[in-house]
């Protein structure tokens, strides 16, 4: 019996082939119709009242045959599952999709791991972690399921699981359905299927039993049909015992034991992480030992969850801790069994500097606490308690058989002491023996007494290679020191001093001679003289002696011809060479301002002076005024009287020319400047009539603060003069143009209130003392 819906989508195929009949006389294919347009004229259809018969006979009146009535039913299952069929063999619906959705996806909410503040550093003092307790506050290792990997072949179905079902062949079918709180999925009008508790391959096997009596190619072999797990469901599980937040936590249905334990924060202090126990149905499924884990990498004990599974921390029951030189340093539980080699193995094995001859161990009595000391070697399992605690020492820093062998060997270094190096001289010969330039004359074995004391035991080590003296038998620790001919010597050098390019000191050599130092100096100086060449060398005379030093002047051709016979150098020589007397290298000085030729010269002759530097450069201008004129020496002004120098070559004040100097003449000077204390400071016209305190009254005269006494001038030339007092007369300085009159001020010391109240009350005090003495006498 076809349903009203199906009569009144074919009734809607009915009037559309209608309507192509009338105007183009061609039969419609329903493969061209698409959903919009059958769910667009399903409305229509329904007003129309068509029965089933009448339904059919019209469809099979315009052309449809029994295969298109077959498709359109098709199409409305599809319709009502919401699923596209895709194009395949001659039953293809071209305009139809597959399903988008192909990931999966957790259904419901599961529970977030709580925060844990945990510290990456470990304060000094405290004691060791426990081995494995970071596994799970490790916020990237929270071991949360994949959920586009394979279904696990032992997943049990259950509520809210979601089943993709899809039928292949010459057909396609597709069913997105979900297991029911009873356990059940329901496809089309088939009686529902109970598939939880189920894995995926039972309940395969069910739903294509049941889907047969729908689709006849599952019988005949002409369809195929896959059911895979969509999205899947959460489930509960319950952690108890010593863990750190115990309680119940939704997780996803493909999780694990450990991803459970991560999102409690793992087994507390006193939890166990050899022992953790899976309850289901209050059965014991599996025990969980986090050590393989965490030292194999196996994940055999990690199992899937089911819902309401109870995971069980219990307290631990052995735990001992092991220090030192081992790998991995740490607290470790152990089961019963495990001995000292477990532990030994837990934590990584010794280091490379582990002294393993024998272990302390500090232990719990019912008392007090006890060392037991074991040799491994010998008992490697060594049965251990709980709290216990190992310390695995460091070997010594010393070698039991090493001797060594240091300074003028071609290979020094720490050799080994046995059957081939027993001796010194085996020593010396495992060095690749001594070096060209070593000491042979004294050698020393540094050995160690019992109380590691040093001790030197000197060696003639030139006879002993010879075999004149006996070898001496060789001790661990022992160093032989073997001392270079340079190192128990000076070094030995050579200095060059004065008119040569590169002037220093030189290493000696042997055949040493003056012109090949002058030659490693780099030559003579372009004013270099060789007629005067002169040696210092050292006396080793003794105390009688005075002379320390012998002077050697040699006379030397200055291209350093080898074939002149001239002594050798010795070490310590110290060599001087001169320049030519009247050598020197161009001077320059300048002179400016008002003569006939200002500019730069050249001192021609060491005698010369400032006078004849200034008829060199064609006198005085008229305008020039000599008695301003300056002279610069290493950029400081020398006070200097030019007008002397020139009425008298030979005056004091005619100095001698040196490199560098400066000398300005400047022009006529017409004033007289006044600064300082007046009550005008001011420039004032050169008046020969004027005297010094007309210059003054020009300038206002002094101030009150003027410290009169202190007034100087300074002249145009640089020089400077001051006030002078007689008898209270003032003599005032002589009045030159061009000069600067400076009025110092006077510091006068003024006394607060509180000072001068303290000062006249001292002198009431005193007053009062006096006149007490008076009346006394």
């Amino acid at each position: 019996m076809i349903s009203s819906k199906y009569i009144y989508i074919l009734s809607l195929i009915l009037i559309f082939g209608i309507v192509q009949v009338s105007y183009s006389q061609i039969r419609p294919n329903v493969d061209t119709i698409t959903d919009k347009q059958i769910e667009a004229f399903l409305k229509e259809a329904q007003s129309k009242g068509f029965s089933e018969a009448q339904m059919e006979a019209a469809a099979l009146a315009n052309g449809y045959s029994s295969t298109d009535i077959a498709k359109i039913r098709e199409r409305i299952n599809r319709l009502k599952t919401n699923t596209a069929e895709i194009k395949s063999g001659s039953a293809n619906v071209p305009n139809s999709t597959a399903p988008d959705k192909v990931a999966r996806e957790q259904i419901g909410e599961v529970a977030e791991r709580t925060s844990i503040a945990v510290s990456d550093k470990q304060e000094v003092g405290k004691k060791l972690e426990t081995f494995g307790s970071k596994v799970f506050n490790n916020k990237n290792l929270t071991f949360e399921p994949n959920l586009r990997l394979p279904t696990p072949k032992n997943y049990l179905l259950g509520p809210d699981d979601e089943l993709k079902i899809d039928i292949t062949g010459y057909a396609y079918q597709h069913y997105d359905t979900r297991v029911s709180p009873e356990g059940t999925i329901k496809i089309e009008s088939l009686a529902p299927i109970y598939v939880n508790g189920n894995t995926i391959e039972q309940a395969k096997t069910k739903i294509i039993e049941r889907l047969k009596t729908l689709f006849v190619g599952l019988k005949n072999g002409t369809l195929n049909a896959d059911v895979t797990l969509g999205d899947v469901r959460s489930i509960k599980v319950t952690i108890v015992g010593e863990v750190v937040n115990p309680g119940t936590y939704s997780v996803s249905s493909l999780s694990s034991a450990f991803n459970a334990l991560y999102l409690s924060g793992g087994p507390s202090t006193n939890g166990s992480f050899r022992n953790i126990q899976v309850l289901r149905n209050n059965t014991l499924i599996k025990t969980i030992d986090v050590y393989d884990f965490l030292l194999k990498g196996t994940l055999v004990d990690n199992i899937i969850l089911n819902d309401q599974d109870v995971i069980l921390v219990p307290v631990f029951t052995r735990k001992v801790e092991i220090d030192g030189e081992v790998k991995r340093k740490g607290i470790f539980e152990l089961k019963d069994k495990d001995t000292f080699g477990d532990l030994l193995k837990y934590a990584g094995g010794y280091t490379e500097q582990a002294y393993t001859a024998s272990i302390n161990v500090n232990r719990n009595t019912t008392k007090e606490r006890k060392i037991i000391t074991f040799k491994p070697e010998i008992n490697p399992n060594f049965q251990v308690q709980n709290g216990d605690h190992f310390f695995v020492g460091t070997i010594l820093d010393r070698f039991e058989n090493k001797v060594e062998v240091m300074g003028a060997v071609f290979r020094p270094g720490e050799f080994a002491l046995g059957e081939n190096i027993q001796t010194i001289k085996q020593l010396i010969q495992h060095a690749d023996g001594l070096r060209e330039d070593a000491y042979l004359n004294r050698g020393i074995l540094i050995r160690k007494h019992e109380n590691l004391d040093d001790s030197y035991i000197s060696i003639d080590l030139g006879k002993l290679m010879k075999g004149e003296i006996a070898d001496i038998e060789l001790q661990r620790e022992d160093q032989l020191v073997v001392k270079s001919i340079t190192e128990v010597r000076q070094e030995r050098k050579v200095d060059i001093e004065g008119a040569v390019n590169n002037p220093g000191t030189f290493a000696f050599a042997e055949n040493m001679g003056v012109r090949d130092l002058i030659l490693l100096a780099g030559g003579f100086t372009d004013g270099a003289t060789s007629k005067r060449v002169e040696i210092a060398r050292r006396l080793y005379n003794d105390e009688s002696n005075d002379k320390s030093t012998e002077i050697i002047i040699l006379n030397i051709n200055k291209d350093l011809n080898p074939t002149e016979n001239i002594p050798k150098l010795k070490a310590f020589d110290r060599v001087f060479i001169r320049n030519l007397p009247n050598y020197d290298v161009q001077q320059l000085v300048q002179i400016v301002g008002e003569v006939n030729y200002p500019g730069q010269y050249a001192i021609e002759n060491k005698g010369e002076r400032l006078s004849d530097l200034i008829d060199r450069a064609g006198g005085l201008r008229k305008e020039a005024f000599i008695g301003g004129a300056k002279l610069y020496r290493n950029n400081h002004i020398v006070f200097v009287d030019f007008d002397k120098a020139l009425k008298n070559k030979n005056t004091p004040s005619n100095l001698l020319l040196e490199n560098g100097d400066r000398i300005e003449i400047p022009k006529e000077r017409q004033t007289v400047t006044v600064t300082g204390q007046v009550l005008n400071p001011t420039s004032v016209a050169y008046q020969p009539s004027f005297s010094f305190n007309e210059y003054i009254a020009q300038a206002g005269g002094f101030t009150d603060s003027a410290f009169v006494k202190k007034t100087f001038v300074q002249y145009a030339n640089g020089s400077t003069d001051r006030t002078r007092s007689f008898l209270g007369i003032k003599i005032f300085p002589k009045i030159q143009p061009g000069m600067t009159i400076h009025v110092p001020p006077r510091n006068r010391i003024r006394m607060s209130p509180a000072e001068r109240i303290a000062l006249s009350t001292g002198f009431v005090s005193l007053s009062a003392v006096l006149l007490t003495l008076i009346r006394l006498l």
